[in-house]
């Protein structure tokens, strides 16, 4: 498969070597189903045999002999996926599989981060799903994941986890077409298909937009006060998930979390920790908390069904349990009542977790009772316990600002104490809001962003949902607020009808007189050196000097002369030579606001961008440096030149991308090849709505081509929507020197002295 197509697909996964037959007969289904289904063309989506074979005999390279009717990927292609892998498998069947698996997750993450992945389907025995199976459950939740197995049925957890993979009995062995398989496989490509093609047409997240996510635990003795709680939260606007407290839930909650799903937890029912510490059925790892404590979301936590241990039926009940008090809840699930004990190892569980984080956090206990069981006149009735849980929580958990204990004289089904505990939670919330968005460093005096931008911003017109530092893990928040301060700035700009105007500086005394005149942004990179050294600025592109070690030389020239605007870095996404993250690091230290994609392969077509593409200097590059500049807060402003790259700026993080025309065209060293004023409007337009198709508070300017002067940049913000000004870099130095020099030397020399 090239590794320029962008095409979507859907890759159907099996071990060529002895499973070839089904995976033909699966993937011919499975484009037949996507055809039936697809309502319009751009539904489009091609179908890839991919072979995962861990045998001897290198299938990679005979079987794709008999795949000619489908796109393959060889097994061999796969391992290339993973650096660190060997050229070949290791001889250990079991060492095998894992390597294979490992390559395939590689392999799907990529094609799922280059917006190629729209679905996978797998096939296999107990080995073929141990292998595929990972590699599934490592993609987003939402995109389409289904396994025909042989072992789909009893415990599968171990096959699909926390995920949303869909495991599909073949009910007889993966071996061969026959009328049993012939049936199962064609009802297994049908309900995939239907999957894709339903989330290719009703957008890729078909999520909830404008609605913040929280997650909330639940057992059925405490549903009461979980729907409470649920009821009053989506009324104050949220978006409620409910996860069982079965182990596997808690599990699915906090994967959820780390994914930047859920951005706040009530977690209600803490019973997985009492079958960890006791040794049930329903238990939690070692690992409960983490997640939510690492992400430093809102964390709202009581002590829900901790009065008791979950198993199986009464006779699976261990020997040492059967004196203990215990309730059959039915044939199926018996629980046990927890002792004063063991209440207090629950308490130090979870107080050893909370007293290590920073995060904001309140814990909520309920005085009279912690499940339906515990009430009067109910067989867990048992205060004394109840109070020894409440007190050991209260005397373990090291209070401070960020966490709290709070102790109610309800019940946890009480009203009362669901209200307590949403009430707790829109306070923190509140509070994690203001710290990340309000409490930050002062910018340096050299470099302030509009005296008291930063205190007085409101950040609830600038976005829908607003963020938070979890969203942003590499960020310093001083960095963070200074960027969202700016963007706020340009919004104001915005809704009062003023465009944003950028522009690009090669010398000191440019961004000087750019500041002078009002410019909002200013952008250095090391074609602005080279044009104002009377060279063209495709010499940038070339290979005259190192791109990023000019920019970082620039920086001493121009920094000390910009007293109030944001100066961004144009960054090599592509140099070879430096690792990405702790160069921009440097860039954030030396003083710059953000960063653009300059030099950029997008100024490169034909055969030459194809052969970078395909060598791994593409701009792909370029997005995933827009995306760790994102995360570490900096302002992003790429140069995008299509709409798929506007998709992917997008995508990474980008706050405003620019829709570039090509080289500017006027002056006496630029280009004299361009697209008409007519057409780049048009093109913009496309750039535009691809970005705001993700993104839609993303800033969209303008730039490059004919478009060279404000006369030609009004033409095109006049007949666009949703573009919002123009950046200049040679139309905003070099033309103007140009013309300035030329017309005062006319005009000296047209003196006259006699």
């Amino acid at each position: 498969m090239p590794a320029d197509d962008k095409t979507r697909r859907v890759f159907c996964i099996g071990t060529a070597d002895t499973k070839l037959d089904e995976l033909r007969f699966l993937a011919d289904s499975v484009r037949s189903n996507l055809a039936a289904f697809s309502s319009s063309s751009s539904s489009k989506v091609d179908v890839t045999i991919v072979d995962v074979s861990v045998g001897r005999n290198d299938s990679g390279s005979g079987s794709v002999h008999n795949v000619t009717d489908f796109a393959f990927v060889s097994r061999n292609e796969i391992l290339r996926s993973d650096s660190e892998a060997a050229d070949q498998l290791p001889e250990d069947r079991g060492e095998a599989v894992d390597v294979m698996s490992k390559a395939l997750g590689i392999f799907l993450t990529k094609s799922q981060n280059d917006g190629v992945l729209a679905g996978a389907i797998g096939v296999g025995g107990s080995g073929g799903t141990a292998l595929i199976s990972p590699a599934l459950r490592s993609l987003p939740i939402g995109v389409p994941k289904v396994i025909v197995s042989t072992v789909a049925s009893g415990r599968t957890d171990h096959y699909v986890g926390t995920s949303d993979l869909v495991l599909f009995p073949s009910i007889v062995d993966v071996c061969g077409i026959n009328s049993v398989s012939r049936v199962v496989l064609s009802n297994a490509a049908a309900a995939f298909g239907g999957m894709v093609i339903g989330r290719v047409e009703r957008g890729e997240s078909g999520g909830e937009g404008g609605k913040s996510t929280v997650g909330l635990t639940m057992f059925g003795v405490t549903t009461s006060c979980v729907n409470a709680v649920k009821e009053r939260l989506e009324k104050e606007g949220y978006e409620t998930l409910v996860f069982h407290a079965t182990g596997v839930g808690g599990r699915a909650m906090e994967s959820l979390v780390k994914e930047g799903f859920i951005k706040g937890v009530l977690d209600i029912t803490t019973t997985e920790v009492a079958d960890y510490v006791v040794g049930g059925v329903m238990a939690c790892d070692a690992s409960r908390f983490d997640a939510t404590l690492e992400k430093g979301i809102p964390l709202v936590l009581s002590v829900g069904a901790l009065d008791m241990v979950n198993f199986g039926a009464k006779d699976t009940i261990p020997s040492n349990f059967q004196n203990r008090k215990i309730h059959e809840h039915n044939k199926q699930v018996s629980l046990m009542r927890t002792t004063l004990d063991e209440s207090k190892k629950f308490a130090s569980f979870i107080a050893d977790k909370l007293n290590k984080s920073s995060s904001k956090v309140v814990v909520c206990l309920p005085q009279k009772g912690v499940s339906a069981l515990d009430a009067p006149g109910m067989s867990f009735y048992d205060p004394e316990a109840t109070a020894t849980l409440i007190n050991e929580f209260k005397s373990l958990i090291q209070t401070n600002e960020d966490r709290q204990v709070k102790v109610y004289p309800h019940h946890i089904n009480d009203p009362e104490f669901a209200n307590a505990l949403v009430d707790s939670f829109l306070e923190i919330s509140k509070k994690s809001h203001l710290q990340s968005t309000l409490q930050v460093a002062s910018p340096e005096p050299s470099q302030q962003v509009h005296e008291s931008s930063v205190a007085q911003i409101n950040f609830s017109s600038y976005e829908t949902n607003p963020r938070s530092l979890s969203d942003f893990p590499g960020a310093k928040p001083e960095t963070l607020q200074r960027t969202w301060a700016i963007l706020q700035q340009l919004r104001d700009q915005i809704n009062k009808g003023i465009p944003i105007i950028g522009a690009g500086a090669g010398t000191g005394i440019s961004a000087k007189f750019e500041e002078a005149g009002g410019v909002d942004l200013i952008v250095l990179y090391n074609s602005g050196r080279f044009r104002m050294a009377g060279r063209g600025s495709l010499a940038g592109l070339l290979p005259f000097a190192d791109a990023n070690a000019v920019v970082l030389d620039m920086a001493n020239e121009v920094l000390p002369v910009v007293k109030k605007v944001p100066v961004l870095a144009g960054v090599c996404g592509t140099d070879p030579f430096r690792r990405m993250d702790f160069f921009l690091r440097q860039v954030e230290s030396i003083g710059f606001f953000g960063v653009q994609n300059f030099p950029t392969v997008g100024l490169f077509d034909g055969n030459f961008r194809q052969n970078l593409e395909e060598t791994g200097m593409g701009y792909r590059l370029e997005v995933e440096m827009i995306e760790k500049a994102h995360k570490m807060g900096l302002l992003t402003t790429p140069y995008a030149f299509n709409e798929d790259e506007a998709v992917e700026m997008a995508k990474g993080g980008a706050d405003i991308i620019v829709a570039h025309m090509g080289l500017t065209t006027a002056g006496s060293i630029g280009a004299k090849t361009a697209v008409s004023l007519e057409e780049s409007v048009v093109r913009v337009q496309n750039i535009a709505d691809a970005a705001h198709r993700i993104n839609p508070n993303a800033i969209v300017l303008c730039h490059g081509g004919p478009i060279s002067s404000p006369k030609e940049a009004e033409f095109v913000l006049k007949n666009t929507k949703g573009v919002n000004g123009f950046y200049g870099a040679s139309s905003m130095e070099r033309l103007p020197v140009e013309q300035a020099i030329t017309s005062t030397m006319q005009q000296y020399k047209s003196i006259s002295f006699h």
